[in-house]
């Protein structure tokens, strides 16, 4: 999930990696090469590390309303990319 604060954008990450989930909190800065990683720990569950974001979020931030989880959506496409096959001569 991406959020903007000012001019600073948190990307808040929670992925598998092995048998464990790994939350992740970046602040991207303009004008950094780098960001500058907040939280970074790995989690039996995946809502014990989706806790573990929103808990650092009110830490960053006592002052904002307290973050909610939103799942990713997945967009499909129904177009397909792929080109389609030209027909068969009929001389072959």
């Amino acid at each position: 999930m991406i959020m903007f604060h000012a001019t600073h954008r948190f990307e808040l990450t929670v992925e598998p990696h092995y048998d464990t989930w790994v939350a992740r909190l970046q602040e991207w800065v303009p004008g950094r090469l780098r960001p500058t990683l907040h939280l970074l720990r790995s989690f039996d569950t995946r809502q014990d590390a989706i806790d573990a974001l929103l808990r650092k979020w009110r830490v960053l931030f006592p002052d904002t309303e307290p973050l909610t989880w939103r799942e990713p959506a997945v967009k499909t496409n129904r177009s397909s990319s792929r080109r389609r096959r030209r027909p068969a001569s009929e001389d072959a």
